[in-house]
C-alpha cells in the first residue's frame, strides 16, 4: 500500500511537474523546501530520463545549495546495488569526507514500488555508513514528483 498520497506532515508531498516558477535566486537557496526541490528535480530530469528511468542525484554543498546534478541512467541491479551506491556517493563527495545529497528515483509509471522502497532504504543505510547526509528522497514519474516520507534507520 502506498503511503505518500496525503499532504500532512506525516505523509509525503505530491507536486505536479513544473520548473517555470523557480525563484530567480534558486541557486543560492538551500534545497530543504519540498516545493523547491521538486522544481529543481523537474528542471534536471527530462522526459526521456523519466521514460528510461534511473537516479537523479543532486550533490549539495555544506549549505545545502546545489553543487552539481548527476543522472544515473537505468535501474540499479539489485545484486550490486550497495556497492554501486557506495561508489556513487563516495565519488560525489568532497574527498570522501562529507556528502550531502537529494536523490530522485525516476521512472515513467506512477506509484512507489517495493523495489523503490528497498532502494530508498539502501541509500539511507549507505549514507549513514559513510557518514553522509541524504537530505531527502523523491519519486519522479511522468506525471508528478513525490517526496518520500523520512524513514528511520534500523537500530
Amino acid at each position: 500500500m502506498d503511503n505518500f498520497c496525503g499532504h500532512s506532515r506525516n505523509h509525503a508531498t505530491v507536486t505536479l511537474m513544473t520548473f517555470q516558477d523557480l525563484p530567480s535566486n534558486w541557486p543560492s537557496r538551500p534545497l530543504t523546501s519540498p516545493d523547491l526541490v521538486h522544481d529543481v528535480l523537474d528542471l534536471c530530469v527530462n522526459n526521456a530520463d523519466r521514460v528510461n528511468g534511473g537516479l537523479s542525484v543532486l550533490v549539495l554543498r555544506e549549505n545545502l545549495t546545489l553543487a552539481q546534478p548527476i543522472f544515473v541512467k537505468g535501474p540499479l541491479p539489485r545484486l550490486d546495488r550497495l556497492e554501486t551506491l557506495t561508489s556513487l556517493f563516495r565519488g560525489c563527495s568532497r574527498d570522501g569526507l562529507d556528502g550531502f545529497f537529494v536523490v530522485g528515483i525516476v521512472h515513467e509509471l506512477p506509484g512507489l514500488s517495493d523495489d523503490d522502497r528497498a532502494l530508498h532504504q539502501d541509500m539511507l543505510n549507505v549514507c549513514a555508513e559513510l557518514g553522509f547526509r541524504l537530505v531527502s528522497t523523491h519519486l519522479l514519474t511522468d506525471s508528478a514528483t513525490v517526496m518520500l516520507p523520512v524513514a528511520r534507520l534500523a537500530a
